[in-house]
């Protein structure tokens, strides 16, 4: 059945997220079987998301399946919904959310879960997957957060872990194959596809093979991308050039679970930007991976791209670059003369606490860079710290300051103009990385070195700090480290009143929900055993237990591992892809940069 919104349009905020008729959206008449895609967000934050724009164009081409999305409403939208009895809709055809085959959600953080109970709430579709019958449509969910299944496996039908540019497809290709046969039939055709996890089938003692594309350069492009008639978050069109990343970071989950590195060739790459933005019409592009700058070929794709689109004025972005001299180069290159701010991610202050992380910068690489950057006309430089990381002391946290410190000093002898942005995020240990059996800053911890840290900069002139909320990180640990209990603790706040978190102060009812199970914060941002079985042990991400203990071990000692491109350090993905740390476009250019 389909809904009717047009006479509310004009009573919300930005109706265009609720219309569905973007450039190159997909519009078909005929379909065997379907499914809504979901991102538990508002439409401008879901739109910027790359995996939902890759998922609809591939499984868009997929005969006789139809991929629709859906996005959270806004307030006054629910407000409007839940009074005139609207259910959750899709976008493109506006149909019911319950009418759908399946209704998959993308998880890439996890205070999004509430999100994701709430537009099941809306549809009409049982929270819990006990309590659904046949005529509701089966749940799934995917992303970065599934890599922990324990706290969703109350409310979905399966999971889909990894990659998803063959697995989904083949998913879609399935569920035509098996139209009008039972839940349990079409979740037995499923149970082959790489990377499926479906609790109600599964053997708890096998674990689940992460799904991983060996070869970008197979994978059909995706050079249709949807054009919002509003504004989004990253309004830019995105072209993925590699995947994976071999720098090592302790503290990086992506930096593991997306393990290994593999780059599309410079060939492909120009021409996955080239119909993008014949396509797209955007006038900037976005070079995207966890490392932009360490792609091989990264200078003759720049110049490429520069080459071909300089009348036309296209814009390149890069979103991360390393710290040396030569990002600042690449910078220059695509600014094109603008100047707007200049990106550090240092991590941590004391050169002890970046080698315990594994950084792999020194100061006198950061204070270069960071010259580099001002000399080259860059007048705002903003960076990135994490407090609480492991075997951290006052002394770490105090070398925030006096990085910070000495390079204000340094850059206002060159421009007194110069503003700096010293942002400081409050570490969570994430599963699968080196860090996953430390210790979280509790509340009181946090505010301690909260409270350290504002006095040491208060005198500091022409600087601004910047400290993420700790009630936001206490919670995204312990829904990140969540057991079974934590889809209890997720159901129980969301029926009192959580949702859209980042957008609102829902500590309270989390506290609430909490203590009414009885459930213990410490229980679950504390230490954790090396021989403990953790919850998301389940996931076999391709990287060994021994790999993350050894680096584990290498950090208590401040010591370094190399980039594995320079040399396997046997974290085990060899096992699974053996020609792992090769699969690059060319190695030429690596060592020099």
């Amino acid at each position: 059945m389909k809904v009717n919104i047009n006479e509310y349009l004009l009573s919300v905020e930005k109706p265009a997220q609720y219309l569905g008729n973007e450039i190159n959206s997909c519009h078909k008449k005929e379909w065997t079987s379907n499914m809504c895609l979901v991102f538990p967000d508002i439409y401008e934050v879901g739109m910027s998301n790359l995996g939902i724009k890759i998922l609809y164009t591939l499984m868009n081409k997929v005969p006789g399946f139809y991929l629709e999305r859906a996005f959270m409403p806004m307030d006054d939208m629910e407000e409007i919904m839940r009074k005139e009895n609207i259910p959750m809709f899709s976008l493109e055809t506006k149909s019911e959310l319950k009418d759908f085959d399946v209704v998959g959600f993308s998880l890439s953080y996890e205070m999004c879960y509430p999100n994701m109970l709430n537009a099941l709430s809306l549809a009409g579709i049982p929270i819990r997957r006990e309590d659904r019958g046949e005529d509701d449509p089966l749940v799934m969910a995917g992303g970065t957060c599934v890599m922990n299944p324990a706290p969703l496996k109350k409310f979905v039908d399966f999971l889909m872990v990894g990659d998803g540019e063959n697995n989904m497809p083949e998913l879609a290709r399935i569920l035509v194959e098996t139209k009008g046969k039972s839940k349990m039939e079409k979740l037995k055709a499923l149970s082959n596809i790489e990377g499926i996890y479906i609790p109600a089938l599964h053997d708890e003692n096998k674990k689940v093979q992460r799904a991983i594309v060996k070869d970008l350069n197979d994978c059909p492009l995706y050079d249709e991308q949807l054009i919002p008639y509003m504004a989004i978050v990253h309004d830019r069109a995105t072209a993925e050039i590699q995947r994976g990343c071999t720098r090592g970071c302790r503290f990086c989950q992506a930096g593991i679970v997306y393990r290994p590195v593999r780059e599309r060739s410079l060939e492909k790459n120009i021409e996955l930007v080239s119909k993008l933005i014949e396509n797209t019409g955007h006038s900037e592009i976005s070079l995207s991976s966890l490392s932009s700058s360490d792609y091989t070929n990264i200078d003759s794709l720049i110049e490429a791209i520069k080459s071909k689109y300089s009348c036309d004025s296209v814009g390149v972005s890069l979103p991360s670059l390393r710290m040396n001299t030569h990002s600042v180069e690449v910078a220059e290159i695509i600014s094109g003369g603008k100047r707007t701010g200049f990106t550090f991610a240092p991590e941590a202050g004391s050169q002890r606490m970046r080698d315990i992380i594994n950084k792999g910068v020194t100061e006198q690489e950061i204070m270069d860079t960071a010259e580099a950057a001002v000399k080259a006309g860059w007048m705002s430089l903003k960076f990135y710290f994490m407090i609480g990381l492991p075997f951290e002391t006052m002394e770490d946290v105090q070398g925030i300051y006096e990085l910070v410190k000495k390079v204000s000093q340094m850059c206002r002898k060159i421009d007194k103009r110069i503003n700096i942005t010293a942002s400081v995020s409050n570490f969570v240990p994430k599963p699968h990385t080196p860090f996953e059996w430390c210790k979280q800053m509790n509340m009181e911890e946090m505010l301690e070195k909260h409270t350290f840290l504002k006095d040491l900069f208060a005198g500091l002139k022409g600087v601004a700090l910047k400290i993420h909320p700790p009630k936001k990180s206490l919670l995204e640990g312990l829904i990140s480290r969540g057991d079974e209990r934590t889809g209890d603790l997720i159901e129980l706040a969301f029926k009192k009143g959580v949702k859209l978190d980042d957008y609102r102060d829902n500590y309270n009812l989390w506290i609430s929900a909490l203590e009414e199970l009885g459930m213990k914060v410490e229980d679950y941002l504390g230490t954790r055993d090396f021989d403990e079985k953790l919850p998301w042990d389940i996931i076999d991400i391709g990287v060994s237990k021994e790999f993350l203990k050894r680096e584990y071990d290498k950090a208590e000692m401040a010591s370094l591992s190399h980039d594995c491109r320079l040399g396997c350090l046997g974290c085990g993905m060899k096992r699974i892809i053996p020609q792992c740390g090769n699969i690059v476009d060319s190695k030429k250019d690596f060592c020099t940069k």
